[in-house]
């Protein structure tokens, strides 16, 4: 299963915390909408070297280096990449767990790696992945990439194939349900959140196209066009949004 690594800008918010400690954020912020996503990511651990309990910096490290991992073609290279987001991931949750972003970040890096996984340990991450996030929407049940998460999980559990939601069960007590009916509901709660949440944007329209919806899709992806590209990976997915959009027409 893939999970998209989600980028909303509710997180820049807190990291404007920092931005009167250091021009160094102004900076990475800068890159970032140039689409420099490594030379971003560089400024962000010369911070971290700096200041090792900087919290948002570990989270959006962990999401800038998710994003990255996802661009690449080799899978190795984008393994590294990973492997390298869950470190952040995990330094974040070692200093607070009671955070929703940092849940929230453990949860993303969980579905990169359940990618690279054998089938037994994939049943056990996508349940890992599940209780993070639902610790995330716990803490703050607003919290957009949260919902955005919850969303996809429900989303690529419903697709599977009868066995596969079968063995997950069977491994995994209490394993909760799924249904796209469930995704397409934390989807629209996302986007009233956060109407510019460009990839939650994308597979809602997806959604609304495996239910049938092609109306709303094409409404949502129309939408969707006119907003700004403030990162690589908006970029990439207004792209597909077009894409998609073409093939409804």
């Amino acid at each position: 299963m893939k999970y998209n690594c989600l980028l909303v800008f509710l997180l820049l918010s807190a990291v404007e915390l920092f931005a009167q400690q250091s021009p160094l954020i102004d900076e990475a912020r800068m890159l970032e909408r140039q689409f420099k996503t490594m030379e971003a990511i560089k400024k962000y651990e010369s911070m971290v070297a700096i200041d090792p309990g900087n919290i948002p910096v570990l989270v959006r490290l962990a999401e800038l280096y998710c994003m990255e991992g996802q661009s690449l073609a080799k899978e190795e290279e984008s393994k590294s990449m990973y492997l390298l987001a869950t470190k952040y991931a995990e330094k974040a949750i070692a200093l607070d767990s009671n955070r929703a972003d940092v849940q929230y970040a453990n949860a993303m890096v969980i579905g990169k790696m359940i990618e690279y996984a054998s089938i037994k340990d994939k049943t056990r991450l996508t349940m890992q992945l599940r209780q993070k996030t639902d610790k995330a929407l716990l803490i703050d049940p607003n919290y957009t990439k949260a919902i955005y998460t919850l969303a996809k999980w429900n989303d690529e559990v419903s697709s599977l194939n009868p066995a596969a939601r079968a063995a997950l069960k069977l491994m995994n007590k209490g394993f909760p349900a799924a249904s796209a009916e469930e995704a397409i509901t934390l989807y629209e709660k996302a986007r009233k959140l956060d109407p510019g949440f460009i990839v939650n944007n994308h597979d809602l329209a997806m959604a609304y196209k495996k239910m049938g919806k092609s109306l709303q899709a094409i409404e949502l992806l129309n939408y969707q066009l006119k907003l700004p590209a403030k990162t690589k990976e908006d970029q990439e997915i207004k792209l597909k949004s077009k894409q998609l959009l073409e093939s409804l027409k």
